[in-house]
C-alpha cells in the first residue's frame, strides 16, 4: 500500500510539472489509465515497432540512445535523464523512429496509452498546450546543439558534454565534481561521432591542464571554469 502511495505520488508530480495546466481532477484520470513499467540496465524501451503505442515519460533513471551498427554493436548518441515524455512528438505525428531507447541503469517509465491521449488532446485545449509546449521547448534545444555542432570544433565539443555531464549527473567531491554516469571515451567518441584515439588526445590534454581527472569509467571536474570559457567562445 505504502509503495503504491509512493509511486501515485511520483506519477503525480511528474505529470503536472509536464502539464502544468491541467486540472487534479485530469491529472487523476490520467493516473488511473497509465502504468509504471521498470527496466533493468541495457532492457530495450523503445525502438520502431512500439515507439507509438504509449506515451512515455521518465520518472527514474537513465536513457541511453542509439543505433545498432550492421555487426550488431549499440551505438549511443545521447542520454536523457529528464523526467518529461521520450516519444511525444512520435506517438503525435504517429511516424516511427529509427533508432533505439535501452536501459542505461535502473529505470521507471511511466506508460500512457495513446489511444487515451490522443482522445483527451482532442478534447482539451489545455493538454493540446501542454503537449505543443513540450516539443517546441525540445526543438529549441536541439536547434542549439545543433549550431554548436556545426560551429564549435573537438575541443569545444570534449569540453560541453563533460560540461552537460557534470550538470545532470554530477555530485559534489573534494577535488571538484564527479560524474556519476559511468561512461568510456569509448562511448565519448561515439557520441562525438570521433575515433577513441583522437577522444584519448583531448581527455589527455584536459588533464595535463588540471581541468579533469578521467580514470577508466570514474570522471571528476576540477576546474569547470575552464570547460565553461572555452563553450562560451561560440
Amino acid at each position: 500500500m505504502l509503495n503504491s502511495d509512493l509511486n501515485k505520488n511520483i506519477k503525480n508530480n511528474v505529470l503536472k510539472n509536464n502539464f502544468k495546466t491541467l486540472s487534479e481532477y485530469k491529472i487523476d484520470e490520467i493516473n488511473r489509465h497509465s502504468v509504471i513499467k521498470k527496466y533493468q540496465k541495457g532492457d530495450l524501451i523503445l525502438n520502431k515497432e512500439n515507439c507509438k503505442e504509449s506515451i512515455y515519460i521518465l520518472l527514474d533513471g537513465i536513457i541511453q540512445i542509439g543505433y545498432l551498427s550492421p555487426l550488431g554493436r549499440f551505438h549511443a548518441f545521447n542520454y536523457f535523464s529528464e523526467k518529461s515524455p521520450m516519444n511525444l512528438a512520435v506517438c503525435i505525428n504517429q511516424q516511427a523512429i529509427d533508432y533505439n531507447f535501452y536501459a542505461f541503469n535502473q529505470v521507471k517509465v511511466l506508460q500512457i496509452p495513446m489511444a487515451f491521449f490522443e482522445q483527451e488532446i482532442k478534447n482539451n485545449n489545455n493538454l493540446m498546450h501542454d503537449a505543443l509546449s513540450i516539443i517546441s521547448v525540445r526543438m529549441q534545444q536541439l536547434l542549439e546543439q545543433m549550431k554548436f555542432l556545426q560551429v564549435a570544433n573537438l575541443h569545444q565539443k570534449v569540453c560541453k558534454i563533460i560540461i552537460d555531464l557534470s550538470q545532470q549527473y554530477g555530485t559534489a567531491h573534494r577535488l571538484g565534481t564527479e560524474i556519476q554516469l559511468k561512461i568510456s571515451q569509448h562511448d565519448l567518441a561515439d557520441l562525438l561521432s570521433s575515433s577513441r584515439q583522437t577522444i584519448n588526445k583531448e581527455i589527455k590534454q584536459l588533464s595535463e591542464r588540471g581541468v579533469i581527472f578521467w580514470q577508466y569509467e570514474n570522471i571528476i571536474v576540477k576546474d569547470d571554469g575552464y570547460l565553461k570559457s572555452q563553450v562560451n567562445w561560440i
